[in-house]
This record gives structure tokens, sequence and C-alpha cells, in this order.
């Protein structure tokens, strides 16, 4: 009898247990269409497991039109309301650099927008070694159900400074300090025209946690469990003189150890994601 390849025999071994799983699991409610389903979806992970990307496309567009059938597609679908709550009142290494920052900002100015501050994880975290202007307004912009479940938490916290824009981006007059850690990957306008739709620019920009290399901009897919997002990676000069053009000066710059590959893209490989502070003006 002809072998079976090796793969296709560890996909049906893989197959079978996930099916003896899902049958002991849910026994009285399956059934085959939902079996299927499931069984695609646990394969697919099987084969790109959590966090993990595929593919390099040229857009958001194409990513999106790309990602296998079996999930959502997008961060809004990912009920990610509670993922972080365990680093509501932690600070990370990480954190320190944009600690450093906020604290000078936070010498003249008092109002700041987080772009992907989910329930207030940086502003519960911080509080434990900043002093907060008295005047803090610190506002907060994220997918609708995040929000919604950070203004529950703000209320049963009485945290009076902390807000959220259901209405997002598209109007905002402007800020003193802009803040981002983790969240421009998941955007498709750039920082740079988001910014320059504010009536008054922010006097402070302070990024993190962002993937950016030497080599050409590109988008591609990453698994979050629940669905696929498209996910930017920024090119270092493009993405720093598009700052600069609209009147900034980078000021620091850092980086933080994280491995990025796709599988089948070795020039896409990098080793750290980075940080940035730049201030508005001349230095």
């Amino acid at each position: 009898m002809t072998q079976l390849p090796f793969f296709l025999f560890a996909l049906l071994a893989i197959a079978g247990l996930l099916i003896a799983g899902l049958l002991s699991k849910y026994r009285n409610k399956l059934t085959l269409k939902r079996i299927i389903e499931a069984l695609l979806v646990r394969i697919h992970d099987y084969l790109q497991p959590l966090n993990s990307m595929r593919g390099v496309y040229s857009s958001f567009a194409e990513a999106v039109a790309a990602a296998p059938a079996t999930k959502p597609t997008g961060y809004d679908a990912a009920n990610a309301q509670s993922w972080y709550y365990t680093k509501l009142n932690s600070i990370g290494l990480e954190d320190y650099p944009v600690l450093y920052w906020l604290r000078q900002a936070f010498a003249d100015s008092s109002s700041l927008l987080e772009i992907g501050g989910h329930v207030g994880v940086a502003y519960y975290g911080f509080a434990r070694v900043l002093e907060y202007p008295a005047e803090l307004n610190w506002t907060i912009v994220d997918v609708p159900s995040v929000m919604q479940a950070g203004e529950a938490m703000a209320r049963e916290r009485q945290s009076r400074h902390l807000h959220f824009a259901h209405s997002g981006l598209a109007g905002m007059k402007g800020v003193d300090i802009l803040m981002t850690v983790g969240a421009l990957q998941y955007l498709e306008t750039d920082l740079a025209s988001i910014i320059s739709d504010f009536q008054y620019k922010p006097r402070h920009l302070i990024i993190n946690t962002t993937p950016v290399y030497e080599g050409p901009g590109f988008t591609t897919l990453q698994n979050l469990g629940s669905v696929y997002c498209a996910y930017r990676i920024f090119n270092r000069q493009e993405f720093v003189a598009s700052l600069k053009a609209i009147g900034y000066t980078l000021i620091d710059s850092w980086a933080k150890p994280r491995q990025f590959r796709v599988p089948g893209h070795p020039d896409k490989a990098f080793d750290h994601y980075s940080g940035f502070y730049f201030r508005a003006g001349s230095p």
C-alpha cells in the first residue's frame, strides 16, 4: 500500500483528535456544519499559530481580501475588551521610555490623546509613578466595544480625567500630547495624515511598540485567535520623514527586542520594535 505523506498523515491525526475533542465538549449541540467549521478554524490555527503572520501585501484591502474565510477580519470583531486587564496596575520595562517623555511633556501640557489605549491600561498603570496634572484630560480612541468597557471601568473607579472618543479621530480638534503604543500597525491611515486633519497639532508625539525596519513598508495578516487583522510594517526613513514633513523634530528613539517573521519572506524579518519621541518645531 502506498504510504501517506507525513504531512497529510499528521493533518489526519490532528483532525481525528480535534473531532474527538469537539464531540466530548459539544456532544448534544453539534451538526456536521458546525463540526466542519470548527475543524477548519483549528487546522488554520495549528498551521498559523496565535499572533503569527501570513503573506506580504501592498495594502490593507489586499491583505483583508486574502484572509481565510474561517474567521472574521478586523480588530473590531476581536472582542478584545478584556485582553489586557492583567496589565491595568502594572508597568513593563518597555514602558519606561514612554514614562520618561510623558513626565517631560506634562510640564507644559494637560490634554492627551491616546490612540489604541484600550480600557485605560496606561492611564491606570502610569498613575503609580507619575503625578498627573490637576487639569488632565486623557482621551482614548479604540474600537467601540473596548471603549464601552473602558467607560464602565472609569465610572466604577471614579476616574474623572479619563474619557473615550466614540466619534473616533474624525473632527478631532487637537491635543497637547498624542501617545500611541502598539496601535499604529492596525491603522490604515498614516499618523502624519491623522495629525494633519487636526485643527492644531500636538506639541508632543510619544510612540512605542511600532514595527519599523529598514526595508520597504508592507502589510501582512496577523492571526489574533478570534480574527485576522491587517498589520502594517513601516519603513523607518519614511515613517520619520512623514512626521518631519508636518513640522516635527525627532528627539529620541529606542528599541524593544521582539522578533518579527513572515514565513516564506526572510527579507522582511527584524528583531526589534521601535519607539519615538517627536516634538513640534525646531530642536
